[in-house]
């Protein structure tokens, strides 16, 4: 599958909502502090601007698909970013001395591995129109 823009969007925002909320929930319920809730929404803020970045790369490689491989690294790359611009204090609402390293470690690679390991199998299966229409959830209207 080669995703489309959109369908990274669809497919981020969808998963973020739905396997991401459920961690989230458990961290935030456990922890009892809603700064989980504010880390996931910079996820999906930010890797939405990824998400283009990713587009502008993935057409330098001849087959235009983006393996197992890269979304590795790339997961890595997103959460030591997001974890440095928390540590610096630059997001409004999400103050460094509420995000310890260790939990948000643990969180940000709970959901990241949770939706990795969905959409490499799960997804695959269960949503056919989402492999092979570019990682969209819904027909383009």
């Amino acid at each position: 599958m080669t995703p489309t823009l959109v369908g990274r969007w669809q497919t981020r925002l969808a998963l973020l909502a739905t396997i991401g909320l459920l961690i989230t929930v458990i961290f935030v319920l456990g922890l009892r502090s809603d700064v989980f809730l504010r880390v996931l929404v910079y996820v999906a803020v930010f890797g939405f601007v990824w998400d283009v970045i990713y587009i502008l790369i993935q057409r330098f490689r001849w087959d235009r698909d983006w393996p197992a491989a890269f979304q590795v690294l790339n997961g890595i790359t997103e959460g030591v970013f997001l974890y440095a611009v928390i540590a610096l204090g630059l997001l409004p609402f999400l103050p460094a001395r509420d995000v310890a390293p260790g939990v948000f470690l643990a969180h940000y690679g709970l959901v990241w591995l949770a939706i990795f390991l969905w959409t490499q199998g799960p997804m695959r299966a269960f949503f056919p129109f989402w492999r092979f229409h570019g990682g969209r959830i819904t027909p383009r209207t």
